[in-house]
């Protein structure tokens, strides 16, 4: 396919406009560029390209880096009006020179959505190799409804059979963690991010974060744990407030197994009242769409869903792309 058509330059403030009009078809204008451009054309690290066919801005994607020499793929857009092809296919190629220069390069990497064939069979075409798959859930939080808090209650009525109970969870403890804390932060990560539901990668908002190269937990996080009566754990969560995604991320959440005195309903309370803990956290702040990436474990996804949190098509359709590391030295030829 002939590429030579399209040219390639990293876009400027003076661009906003035009990317605007394209990100206005995206998604039926719920596109999170407009929410990025000005962090992503200022970044002096990674590389937000645009291309232009006859002077003409029809599509972008950006190169940046979730930790040195770790290199994200994201940002692919193109115009619906173009009326051409092969325009994603080019913009992957850019960002994969671009990348050949990078010196430290150690991995690069992008997801994508498990109902977006084109990109899939693009990027496979290109040789990346697909490396992981989770389920994305999503809850948007209108904040009222009928006079009475939409939080993450029904938990306790759908897990348990019992009824809802208090915005609260049915009256489960939830403490508040410091991130700062060292001691806490350390017991949070190794019973959390340290488990399965990360698998080496701290997930949110459509990224993969390596845990061998980035604090599993920020000083910025939102942590919570719910307790028993006799103060044990009866679950964790860890969230995160993205501006330039304008959601609330959910990075990993955990139940603990059932509790001494058998009592079926304990997790269903304690998933309701972390969850409502974390939605009015971050609702305070500004956000009302709330966001997961999240594995089949046992018990998680049927949490998830009876929080109100809900898959778009299907599960597993949060895919994770990765570059073999044994071809990191051939971009400048990729092709």
């Amino acid at each position: 396919m002939d590429d030579t058509r399209f040219s390639f330059r990293p876009l400027r403030a003076s661009d906003k406009d035009a990317l605007m009009a394209i990100s206005a078809k995206i998604w039926e204008g719920d596109d999170y560029l407009p929410h990025s451009f000005d962090d992503w054309v200022s970044d002096p690290d990674g590389v937000f390209n645009g291309c232009f066919l006859d002077g003409r801005l029809i599509g972008c994607g950006r190169v940046g880096f979730l930790a040195p020499g770790h290199a994200w793929l994201e940002g692919l857009r193109k115009d619906p009006d173009a009326g051409v092809s092969g325009v994603g296919r080019a913009v992957a190629l850019a960002g994969l020179r671009f990348l050949s220069g990078v010196p430290g390069l150690r991995s690069i990497r992008f997801s994508a959505y498990g109902h977006n064939p084109q990109t899939i069979a693009i990027n496979e075409a290109l040789g990346f190799r697909r490396v992981g798959a989770w389920s994305i859930k999503s809850k948007r939080l209108p904040g009222s409804q009928d006079g009475k808090e939409a939080f993450g209650v029904p938990a306790a009525a759908r897990l348990s059979g019992l009824a809802s109970g208090t915005a609260d969870g049915g009256g489960v403890p939830v403490r508040r963690v410091d991130p700062l804390d060292a001691a806490a932060a350390e017991r949070v990560r190794a019973s959390l991010l340290d488990g399965p539901w990360a698998a080496g990668f701290r997930l949110e908002s459509w990224k993969a974060y390596p845990l061998e190269a980035v604090p599993a937990i920020r000083p910025d996080d939102l942590i919570f744990e719910a307790v028993s009566p006799d103060g044990s754990t009866q679950g964790r969560l860890v969230g995160s407030l993205d501006p330039l995604k304008a959601q609330a991320n959910v990075a990993g959440f955990s139940l603990a197994p059932r509790s001494s005195t058998g009592a079926a309903s304990d997790g269903g309370l304690a998933a309701a009242a972390l969850f409502a803990a974390f939605e009015r956290a971050a609702l305070g702040a500004g956000y009302s769409y709330f966001e997961t990436v999240a594995p089949r474990l046992p018990g998680q996804l049927e949490a998830l869903d009876a929080c109100g949190y809900v898959s778009w098509e299907s599960e597993d359709d949060f895919l994770l792309y990765e570059w073999p590391a044994e071809r990191l030295g051939e971009l400048a030829i990729v092709s």
